[in-house]
């Protein structure tokens, strides 16, 4: 097996240590208060201090987990893909798909999780 170097930092995982960054950078830097630049920032969310506070304390811990379940899946995906013998552009366009897909869905699973719980815990 030759996986070439960019592979191991162009792919899906790519995503997933940028979503450990984040949430590591939320969590140990939450938003103090309700802004427009920095935070979850969800009408839900910036109701008030209370919903702001537990929506970034929320998104920042789902977002280094997801981040952890992305970055392990991306490197058993690149290992994966140089296992099965295809061309090389044909592995170039599946990395690029998947390195779409993996920045669309773990944010739209942010935004309904992060959405779910604060309806759970805050009931209005």
């Amino acid at each position: 097996m030759n996986v070439p170097i960019e592979s191991w930092f162009i792919g899906p995982q790519l995503i997933g240590a940028v979503f450990i960054v984040m949430g590591l950078i939320q969590r140990y830097y939450p938003p103090k208060h309700i802004n427009g630049l920095y935070g979850y920032r969800m009408p839900s969310a910036t109701k008030n201090q209370q919903t702001w506070d537990e929506a970034n304390r929320y998104s920042g811990t789902y977002m280094y987990r997801i981040g952890w379940v992305m970055l392990v899946m991306g490197i058993i995906i690149t290992v994966s893909l140089y296992q099965i013998p295809m061309q090389a552009n044909l592995r170039d366009g599946i990395n690029v798909m998947l390195l779409i897909a993996g920045s669309i869905v773990p944010c739209v699973m942010l935004i309904i999780s992060t959405e779910k719980h604060l309806q759970n815990t805050f009931h209005d």
